[in-house]
């Protein structure tokens, strides 16, 4: 008697399964880290990304606005410092 059931709790695994796996899939590609310039990343990091908070802090030192330093912001800052990072302060886009 164990055994239908065991299929029937299996059948429905199998085909939760994959509908979980497409909800991952997008929120894993609204998490954009290429950016092609500072103004497409200021629209989602308006102060721009540090690769630590340290460099975040050393922008806000200088007068600037204290930039991003979230696990997301610093995956951006790597994706794009050669990029984005002219002065090589290790901070993208700031402003």
């Amino acid at each position: 008697m164990l055994k239908p059931k065991f299929a029937a709790v299996a059948a429905a695994l199998a085909l939760a399964a994959p509908a979980g796996l497409v909800v991952s899939a997008g929120a894993a590609d609204a998490a954009t880290t290429y950016y092609s310039s500072c103004a497409k990343l200021a629209a989602k990091f308006p102060q721009g990304v540090a690769k630590s908070a340290s460099a975040a802090q050393k922008q806000v030192n200088q007068g600037y606005g204290r930039p991003s330093t979230t696990d997301l912001a610093k995956k951006v800052y790597w994706e794009n410092h050669k990029r984005l990072d002219r002065d090589n302060d290790g901070t993208a886009c700031e402003r």
